[in-house]
């Protein structure tokens, strides 16, 4: 979307309002629209010193050194592809991951990004490093991809299926998880030479819980706190929480049926958003979930929330769209994009 165009089509239907009269340009207002970028934003990383970064549209990735109150376009060599998914194991290594196979690297905190090879085309949906050798990266197709050595070289685990890996996470350098298409949980012991499929009885049921057999819900994002409680978040409102390292999962209450993109939990505050502006919070660890359905003043899909700390914290989304919070999630800010409580808000067709 070009923001320019955007602006000036508000203003020209502020200009057909006045009708056939005479126009007083003094009493037409230019929106108070501040964007970071313009493009869908689909991922954010915040590093150990406060550093935050966000992915997009186009090969998009800005950063901010300052807690939020400024932002630079960081140079990727990317103008046509989106950028899906971006970590930052220290503040100064860092990757990105996209559409056909993309990924890119940097060592100078985004400075400079250089392309690796993949080994693969195949659109990458979400990548985890651990620290800055070993890292994991996984998309369409069942495609799984996993290095050693910082992304000098990448090699293929798993076998490819006709299934979308959507996230993928690792609690040290040999026991993780994947997430994905048709209730998909994938586990691993051995740094993911082998693979095996995780049964969850709540979402089975949920499958044969009406008067015809449906899809098992999609399964969007993995959290762990430690290596014994984690979360996963899908299709139609579902949490899933394991205490158990893994080995079993259970669906928990989240106060909503719109799918849920990603969460995080900290201490005893938790935090979740997903479709149609959907936020919930936590305030017992992860065990339940509310909606709080006017801390965030949008309606346009939130992809990605992430905490530096236990009060500051970022959201990301469609049209621009980020948020940020430095009271632990009990109000945000919008710092890039439209807020539906804008006066500007109802001249724009979205």
């Amino acid at each position: 979307m070009d923001i320019r165009k955007l602006i000036i089509g508000i203003v020209g239907l502020a200009f057909v309002a006045q009708g056939c009269g005479k126009f007083d340009r003094s009493k037409i207002a230019m929106p108070k629209f501040t964007f970071i970028t313009s493009e869908n934003v689909h991922d954010i990383a915040c590093a150990a010193n406060g550093r935050v970064w966000i992915c997009g549209n186009y090969g998009t990735v800005c950063t901010s050194t300052d807690g939020g109150k400024t932002w630079s376009k960081q140079t990727t060599g990317i103008d046509t592809l989106l950028l899906g998914s971006i970590c930052f194991p220290t503040p100064t290594t860092g990757w990105t991951a996209g559409m056909a196979g993309t990924i890119i690297h940097t060592t100078d905190a985004g400075a400079t990004w250089r392309p690796q090879h993949s080994g693969t085309d195949k659109d990458l949906l979400d990548l985890f490093f651990l620290d800055t050798t070993h890292g994991w990266a996984v998309g369409e197709f069942g495609t799984i991809i996993h290095t050693t050595d910082g992304g000098k070289t990448w090699k293929a685990q798993g076998e490819q299926q006709d299934k979308i890996f959507n996230d993928i996470f690792f609690v040290d350098n040999q026991t993780g998880w994947i997430v994905g298409e048709f209730g998909t949980i994938l586990s691993t012991r051995d740094a993911g030479t082998t693979w095996q499929q995780v049964t969850c009885p709540d979402l089975e049921a949920m499958a044969t819980d009406s008067d015809w057999e449906k899809p098992l819900p999609a399964l969007y994002e993995l959290f762990f706190t430690d290596p014994q409680h984690g979360w996963i978040a899908g299709m139609d409102g579902v949490i899933l929480l394991t205490e158990d390292s893994g080995t079993t999962w259970r669906r928990i209450p989240s106060g909503t049926d719109k799918p849920i993109y990603s969460l995080v939990v900290r201490g005893t505050q938790g935090w979740a958003v997903g479709n149609k502006g959907v936020y919930l919070r936590s305030t017992d660890g992860g065990r339940s979930w509310k909606e709080q359905p006017e801390a965030i003043k949008t309606k346009f899909w939130l992809r990605s929330i992430a905490f530096c700390d236990e009060r500051n914290g970022y959201i990301v989304g469609a049209r621009g769209t980020v948020a940020q919070t430095a009271n632990g999630g009990e109000s945000w800010d919008i710092i890039s994009g439209f807020r539906y409580d804008m006066e500007e808000f109802g001249l724009a067709d979205f």
